[in-house]
């Protein structure tokens, strides 16, 4: 089920904002998008537009195509158009597999879950300080470690009436035991300790079927876009 643009738009911009408080990046805005710097990968900007019209996305298009490392990030249903434009402003697709999703955090439970296992400590962060300038209201992170291996872990930002989940991973040696799933029910929990309405995160194919179960729905894929010469680069790899 999709969501209006306008809905869809105030969603986009919400996750935007704690995503990017979250991993502390520097961020940027102009008509009709939102840019991060990733220095955590690329060394580059990643411009996100929420279903550009295709005035915007010609202007967005230009400042991602000055450089190869750049890429566009379009939110919005519409995949074969956005392709279709990409191709005529020198972008071309590398996926559109992950999805923006929310949840109603009224539906959620908001009660920390029981490791159930002497071995195993949860370990919860407060990020950031009081004086520590940030978009989002409080941010928190969670991890359930054995001795010094981290299995899984993941973080929340609260951003006015939204919870933002990010960086969700549990280790490769230890998926499909239930780690995912306690570490969400132990954001929500830390979420719910604040008048928050709605929760909203950028999911993988894998991710969207835990979700799901969780009763998370999907807003709408991402179609990422980079500069052709990237897509020559990356196709040698």
């Amino acid at each position: 089920m999709m969501v209006g643009s306008t809905e869809l738009a105030a969603r986009a911009a919400a996750w935007f904002a704690g995503w990017s408080a979250l991993r502390s990046y520097q961020t940027r805005s102009g008509p009709g998008f939102f840019a991060a710097m990733r220095l955590d990968s690329t060394g580059d900007w990643e411009y996100f537009s929420c279903a550009p019209t295709p005035a915007t996305f010609a202007t967005v298009a230009g400042e991602v195509t000055e450089s190869a490392h750049r890429a566009l990030c379009v939110l919005g249903p519409d995949v074969h158009h956005y392709v279709k434009l990409a191709h005529k402003f020198g972008l071309g697709m590398v996926s559109n597999s992950e999805h923006l999703m929310e949840c109603a955090m009224e539906t959620q439970d908001n009660q920390d879950p029981f490791l159930g296992d002497p071995e195993l400590s949860l370990v919860v962060k407060t990020l950031g300080g009081k004086r520590s300038a940030s978009a989002c209201d409080a941010r928190f992170s969670v991890a359930i470690v054995k001795g010094q291996t981290v299995l899984a872990s993941g973080s929340v930002g609260i951003y006015g009436e939204y919870a933002i989940f990010d960086g969700l991973q549990t280790h490769a040696d230890h998926r499909r035991s239930g780690f995912g799933m306690l570490i969400m029910k132990t954001l929500t929990a830390k979420a719910l300790a604040y008048p928050v309405a709605t929760g909203l995160m950028l999911a993988s194919t894998g991710g969207q079927r835990l979700y799901t179960k969780l009763g998370w729905r999907s807003l709408s894929p991402i179609t990422v876009l980079v500069p052709k010469e990237r897509l020559t680069e990356m196709a040698k790899l």
